[in-house]
């Protein structure tokens, strides 16, 4: 059941939920409360989503997928699961975060090798930003749930993200599913990208109490953004025959769909904003130094409930984000 209440700022959505980590990003605390409740709903925004496919049938997304660009037109048009896991976690009807958000399907894995190349990101960039400018009223976001490299730049990507930003898209990517500095980890350190790692929940050894933790196999560091969940997260899935189903899902893969989800949210009661005024506002309102065992000094999980206005102002978060990077 979803009811408005009234918000100073804007409206305030609540509804039940058996989503353990929409729970966990609309309150401030443990323990949860079985509710979510955000600051709209993602309607008018566009979330570009590059993976290997979105089902366009599945219950949670019908009726807001489009179809958009495919980097390998004699592929099947999904190639697994993946992607569309990644939809329902930005929009998803009840266990995504905007759940009126348009989904664009980016296609750029290929399904018979089940990776994606740079030449497809690069064309898929491209095609976006033409797309963009097709739709002007309505502002957007790209999801890009993969990593490329884990030692170096690579220079086409770093170029697609700053290409996107200046097209007004911010891209939101995954910090990786693996033990290292995320600020190795292309795209994700990629200037101006928006690094997402994983949280889970965990039991403290010394006070048995639940706590917020970096999930296992999560890159760390000084250059994620921002925290989500990623552990055992229900999320859309399907079969070989493309029934739809849900199923516990792990990965910042899915830590970043709920990041670009919350974006949709931002872009949606700000539909002039930029990709750094919404890192800012998503950093300002996060809960700060909750996760544990990040590897760095300050941390934020996202947080999409109730907020009070005051911020950081943008540069000084384009501040804090490049030094980090350094």
């Amino acid at each position: 059941m979803l009811s408005n209440i009234a918000s100073s700022a804007r409206s305030l959505f609540e509804s039940q939920t058996v989503s353990v980590a929409l729970d966990r990003i609309d309150q401030r605390e443990l323990p949860l409360d079985r509710t979510y409740r955000r600051s709209g709903t993602g309607r008018g925004v566009s979330v570009y989503v590059f993976d290997g496919g979105v089902l366009p049938t599945h219950p949670e997304l019908a009726g807001r997928v489009r179809k958009g660009f495919d980097a390998f037109p004699d592929d099947p048009g999904v190639c697994n699961a993946h992607g569309t896991a990644v939809a329902g976690a930005i929009a998803g009807k009840t266990l995504g975060v905007a759940p009126e958000a348009e989904i664009i399907d980016v296609k750029m894995v290929e399904c018979g090798k089940l990776r994606g190349t740079i030449k497809a990101i690069v064309d898929g960039t491209a095609w976006v930003i033409q797309d963009h400018k097709e739709h002007p009223r309505r502002p957007a976001v790209a999801n890009w749930s993969f990593i490329a490299d884990t030692s170096t730049h690579i220079l086409q990507l770093d170029s697609a993200v700053a290409q996107l930003r200046a097209a007004g898209i911010p891209v939101i990517v995954s910090a990786g599913n693996v033990e290292i500095n995320a600020c190795r980890v292309s795209p994700g350190n990629a200037d101006g990208a928006v690094v997402v790692g994983a949280s889970m929940l965990a039991r403290d050894a010394t006070s048995q109490k639940i706590i917020d933790r970096r999930a296992v196999n999560t890159a760390y560091g000084p250059c994620v953004d921002l925290y989500a969940p990623g552990d055992s997260v229900l999320l859309p899935s399907f079969d070989a025959t493309q029934s739809p189903s849900v199923q516990l899902w792990n990965g910042t893969s899915m830590a970043a769909g709920y990041v670009s989800g919350a974006m949709a949210l931002y872009f949606e009661a700000n539909p002039s904003g930029t990709p750094d005024e919404g890192l800012a506002y998503l950093r300002a309102n996060a809960t700060t130094n909750i996760v544990q065992d990040t590897g760095a000094p300050l941390s934020w999980l996202l947080y999409v409930g109730p907020v009070k206005e005051t911020q950081l102002s943008v540069a000084e978060i384009r501040a804090q984000q490049l030094a980090r990077r350094r």
